[in-house]
């Protein structure tokens, strides 16, 4: 167990149990930070041994585009599949998984591509469902799509 996790996992127990509790739980960008921190979801750091990098960065990389009336998710994935790839989504929360096969066998002398499996939760702007969303597999980038359904203001009537 590792000791470090579990103490910064305390002390963001403590913050969250004193003061306003629900204006805490609101803002989660701490606790984001936290399980970005502390979460493994690379498939663990990179060793010496088989030459990796050892990277701080999550796979896959993602740009979030929005528009007045949609929202777009692009995500690197050079060398998989759409076979080989799994999308949901509940609420605001997207999760992107997949495998690939390498394309060489042999001893790697160095490998900074990322092979093999992966799984990443994306938090979305906007909560859409997954009957809603349109994904495309082209050149390395996946694509996806979905129309925004807050993007006006709307008055509430007073009683």
């Amino acid at each position: 167990m590792d000791f470090d996790k579990l103490k910064q996992w305390m002390e963001l127990a403590q913050k969250y149990q004193s003061g306003d509790f629900w204006s805490n739980m609101m803002n989660q960008s701490s606790f984001a930070q936290f399980m970005n921190d502390t979460m493994d979801t690379n498939g663990g750091p990179s060793t010496a041994e088989n030459h990796q990098p050892q990277s701080s960065t999550t796979f896959p990389k993602i740009d979030i585009y929005m528009t007045d009336t949609e929202v777009t998710i692009v995500a690197e994935l050079a060398g998989y599949e759409k076979e080989n790839l799994h999308i949901s989504v509940s609420g605001n929360r997207l999760l992107l998984k997949g495998t690939s096969t390498p394309l060489i066998f042999g001893h790697a002398v160095l490998q900074e591509r990322k092979e093999g499996q992966f799984q990443r939760i994306i938090e979305l702007p906007e909560p859409t469902y997954s009957n809603q969303i349109r994904a495309k597999l082209h050149n390395g980038l996946l694509t996806l799509t979905y129309n925004r359904k807050y993007f006006q203001e709307e008055r509430v009537a007073i009683d």
